[in-house]
């Protein structure tokens, strides 16, 4: 399986030729700092939005960016229309799914792998994907949620919709996210401790779970909840069924034995 040639060294490569500070470079292509740090430190995947923002800004080879290959720079009088389309259509295939409307989906026994090809796009390629109406636009994947740590919130085997994270630092406290790791991928809700960013606090929805701490340099990608695709209302609804009749039963039998002291009297 061939692995991705996007090396974030080449990032940062550009940033010094520019002789541009991070927060400078940051402004100028549309994201934070911390958001640039963590693509230069191999934290974070470069989303295809912020490949185009570093092209279309600075005139920078996207074909250079991401494989390495031709000049840094983009020679406009040799580039038509034409040549510019067919450059950013290979990036979008060679990012794989970071497009407009398909979206990966990293099923309960694919998490192993997942784990190991994140940041290939090989191995994207081999994963299933859909539409997802409302979710045309953005990098997003679809996760199948394994365990039952976040109950009631989320069931196991039921399916979330996240939209990747690109500054962990602008996670607001109680957030719902899948945290992938070289441990496991997890759904948890995010919190910091006040004064340390680097530090996540993950905490379970389902009381019986522990709360535990993580360095963000142990993982690999985080992504935001933002819906989920689910069939456990029909479960919930034969569960609550039962409840009503067992709870009818035990009116019947309380006004049984109420009919029983009158009958006595």
């Amino acid at each position: 399986m061939r692995e991705s040639k996007f090396q974030p060294e080449r990032v940062t490569m550009l940033r010094e030729l520019l002789q541009m500070s991070q927060v400078k470079f940051a402004e100028r292509i549309n994201i934070s700092q911390g958001a640039l740090s963590q693509i230069e430190n191999g934290k974070s995947q470069i989303s295809l939005d912020t490949l185009r923002s570093i092209s279309n800004e600075l005139n920078v080879n996207c074909n250079w960016l991401v494989n390495g290959n031709g000049d840094i720079f983009q020679q406009e009088e040799d580039e038509d229309d034409a040549t510019a389309d067919r450059r950013n259509e290979k990036v979008s295939i060679e990012l794989v799914h970071e497009g407009d409307s398909i979206i990966p989906l990293v099923k309960e026994e694919a998490h192993a792998g997942y784990i190991g090809g994140y940041n290939n796009p090989e191995y994207l390629k081999t994963l299933d994907v859909y539409k997802i109406p409302g979710y045309q636009n953005g990098n997003y994947r679809l996760f199948e949620i394994e365990g039952e740590s976040m109950i009631p919130t989320i069931y196991p085997r039921e399916i979330v919709i996240c939209s990747h994270v690109e500054d962990p630092t602008r996670i607001e406290n109680g957030t719902l996210c899948v945290i992938v790791t070289s441990d496991g991928i997890a759904a948890k809700r995010v919190y910091f401790y006040e004064n340390d960013k680097s530090l996540f606090i993950l905490k379970s929805d389902n009381s019986k779970f522990k709360t535990y701490s993580i360095q963000d340099k142990k993982v690999s990608e985080i992504w935001k909840i933002e819906a989920k695709i689910t069939s456990v209302f029909v479960e919930s609804g034969l569960v609550d069924a039962k409840r009503i009749e067992k709870l009818e039963n035990n009116l019947e039998t309380l006004k049984n034995e109420v009919k029983k002291l009158t009958d006595i009297k």
